[in-house]
């Protein structure tokens, strides 16, 4: 008498086993990291949205972090979405993290969508930093951003405005037409 087997059936039986054999090991078998200092995370997070509801209010954002930092202290993070915020309310702190540590810092969170809008992250504001970064933030300060070029190009910008204004108001008296 032969014992009949149906392999198709014991495809997903055998995987289901051995991936929850794997589960359980890597569970068994992970460790945390050393242990960092992290600063406090203020309370209060919703699970999906974290923070936001409490930003959202009817009190301005800046006087909710403030209340915060009182409660918490001057460096706290916030959870923005699933993402967390680190929130510094300290002059002295910034001050550190933004000449000290900025390198740290100056890193910026990359997703597929950024490298594809940016053409492989070669805008200024989605490119990592770097020596592509220094080079094309040295550009725009001195060429597109100084004085000289913003004056020599004020035309252009109130011609934009007044058009915008223009196009508004004709947008606007063809709707009470309608009406």
């Amino acid at each position: 008498m032969y014992l009949q087997c149906d392999l198709p059936s014991i495809v997903p039986a055998t995987a289901t086993i051995l991936s929850s054999l794997l589960l359980i090991i890597s569970y068994l078998l992970w460790k945390p990291r050393g242990s960092r200092r992290t600063p406090p995370e203020a309370g209060g997070a919703w699970p999906v949205i974290g923070h936001l509801h409490l930003l959202a209010g009817s009190e301005p954002p800046h006087l909710t972090l403030g209340r915060m930092a009182d409660e918490y202290g001057p460096i706290f993070t916030i959870r923005m979405g699933v993402h967390k915020a680190l929130v510094i309310s300290s002059w002295e702190t910034a001050k550190e993290f933004l000449t000290t540590n900025d390198k740290v810092f100056a890193k910026r969170p990359k997703g597929i969508a950024a490298e594809i809008l940016t053409y492989n992250y070669a805008m200024i504001a989605f490119s990592p930093y770097g020596g592509y970064w220094r080079q094309v933030r040295k550009v725009a300060t001195l060429e597109l951003l100084s004085n000289h070029r913003l004056e020599m190009l004020s035309h252009v910008r109130a011609s934009e405005v007044k058009t915008a204004v223009k196009e508004k108001y004709e947008l606007w008296a063809t709707i009470l037409e309608w009406n």
